[in-house]
Order: C-alpha cells, then structure tokens, then sequence
C-alpha cells in the first residue's frame, strides 16, 4: 500500500509539473554557496543512455528529450527551488535497458555537450514496475537529480528525468551578503540557534 503511494505521487507530481509552456531561456536561477552567489542559466540540458556505468560510460545507445525549465508562471514563495525535467518515451523494453550495464548522462548544453553535469547508472529496485534512478553530480557541477522508467509493455519505455542545482531559486535578494545569511547580531539565524538547547 505504502509503495503505491509513492508512485501514485510521483505521478501526480508529474502531472502536475506538465510543461503547458517553456520558460524564458535567458532567465537566470540564484546559486548560493557559502559565500558566493552565481549564475545558473535556465538552458534545456541535452541527455541520453550511454552503455556503461558513470566510471566508464560508453557510446549513446538511446537519446533522451532536453531536460529543461518548463511550466507556467512561478507562484508561491519566492525562494523556490526550481526544477528542470525532460520526458522521453525509447524504442527499448525496460528489460533489454537493465539486462547490460547502462547509464543516463545529462549534459550542460547543446554548446557544451562535453561538459557532463550529472550521471547514474541504471539499476536498483523495481518499486511497482518503475525503477528509481539517482542522478549525481559530476565534479563540481551542483546538479543532481532523478530518473525513473516504467515499461510501457509494448517495447518501450517511458523515462522521465528531473534535476535540480544545489541552492539554486528563481528569486533571491541580490542585496542578501553573507552576514545577513549567517544571523545578525541578535543571533537570528547563528549557530547556537540551530543547535541544542541543552
């Protein structure tokens, strides 16, 4: 019961992030390390199976659609974290993708295809005909994400690919430094407020 749950709600999730419009591409997301504050372009990320695994990927054996900003106009908080997603149906059975060793691979751009941002190999737990599939960074890209394939039962299989980047909004204060991030002198925010209060 519990498993169905779960991918009841991813499908639901699915739905609901249903690309009715593609955002901007010259928007930009908010990435905050630490300190440092930088751009990440909102660009569709190219991606695909490789044969192999991440250690020692191989050549594309089935494309994937862009993985990309999609969806209609932002609401809620303004310091969400946005998600990117591509959809894909492949010309393979979901037994014939796990019976070798395969991988799926996202990279930065069409302009910088290589340039990997994230990576996983394909296996793990068939959860009620879908196997969940993590998505790492590669170096220090901040992406990760998740992949999940269902077969269709009719020689395909429908793939579907999410990342996000580490920190990144949509909207951020630009005049936020450091020391407002750190706490103020009140200590809101500090170091002794997210510990014990023993």
């Amino acid at each position: 019961m519990q498993r169905t749950t779960l991918i009841g709600a991813a499908a639901s999730l699915a739905l609901a992030l249903a690309p009715a419009s593609v955002l901007a591409q010259d928007e930009t997301l908010t990435d905050m390390s630490g300190d440092a504050m930088t751009a990440v372009p909102m660009v569709p990320h190219p991606s695909h199976i490789h044969a192999g695994d991440c250690s020692m990927p191989g050549d594309v054996v089935l494309p994937l659609s862009d993985v990309g900003p999609v969806g209609n106009e932002a609401q809620g908080a303004e310091s969400y974290i946005h998600v990117d997603i591509g959809r894909s149906t492949v010309e393979a059975p979901l037994a014939d993708i796990l019976a070798d060793d395969h991988s799926i691979m996202v990279h930065q751009s069409a302009d910088d295809m290589g340039t990997i941002i994230v990576c996983g190999a394909i296996g793990g737990h068939d959860v009620d005909g879908s196997f969940l599939v993590g998505l790492g960074p590669v170096g220090d890209s901040g992406y990760s994400g998740i992949a999940w394939l269902t077969d269709n039962g009719d020689g395909t299989t429908d793939v579907q690919v999410t990342i996000t980047h580490s920190g990144a909004t949509q909207s951020m204060d630009t005049d936020m430094g450091a020391d407002d991030m750190s706490g103020d002198a009140d200590g809101d925010m500090g170091g002794d407020d997210m510990g014990s209060d023993g």
